[in-house]
């Protein structure tokens, strides 16, 4: 597939989960404007000798690393779906953030998706991603001077996915892909899953 670019990515918290079925979510939000996406699929490869020959063989997912880079993550949107921020308000009337990665506090689980424009034979069209389970943190934050030459500092969400039971098969699945001709039923497919409202 010829892909030439990523937009929308939206969050949603995971609010409960029965093997077999699919997720329920709250109320989801854009995360921000999409630079980024990058899912790291770690695989058990270790074959089983047998008569001086590989008798057996697993090849399946056992976990997925996700980082998601955008043009900027809100306050809103850090403390609700993401779990990484709480607001304090103190009694002067100003508002202090409490970053979770500086205690003992972890993320919320959410899910997550964005869209993928795919051009092939002349032809575009837009692939909806969702992953089911997620949990996300900040593993670094750097700032420098403005140069003469500006060198944009964007915030990168690092996490894990999580495996799912969704279908009656019992096998666990960690996302899903839909395929659409346009861009407006890619969002439309998006939002619904995240809880966003038109």
């Amino acid at each position: 597939m010829a892909m030439i670019g990523m937009r929308y990515v939206v969050a949603t918290p995971l609010t409960a989960h029965t093997d077999g079925s699919e997720p329920t979510y709250g109320t989801g939000v854009v995360v921000g404007r999409a630079m980024t996406a990058n899912l790291t699929i770690n695989r058990a490869n270790n074959p089983l000798r047998a008569d001086d020959i590989d008798a057996e063989d697993d090849n399946g997912i056992t976990s997925m690393q996700v980082s998601i880079g955008v043009d900027d993550i809100s306050e809103e949107v850090q403390a609700t779906p993401l779990g990484l921020l709480e607001k304090v308000t103190t009694g002067s009337g100003q508002t202090e953030q409490t970053y979770y990665l500086e205690s003992a506090k972890s993320g919320n689980y959410v899910g997550l998706g964005y869209m993928r424009v795919r051009r092939y034979h002349g032809v575009t069209s837009y692939q909806g991603i969702w992953i089911y389970k997620a949990i996300f943190g900040f593993t670094s934050e750097n700032a420098e001077t403005k140069q003469e030459t500006i060198n944009w500092q964007t915030p990168t969400l690092e996490g894990k996915a999580e495996a799912l039971q969704t279908r009656g098969t019992g096998e666990p699945v960690f996302r899903k892909k839909a395929n659409f001709t346009t861009a407006a039923a890619c969002i439309a497919w998006l939002n619904g899953l995240a809880g966003i409202s038109a």
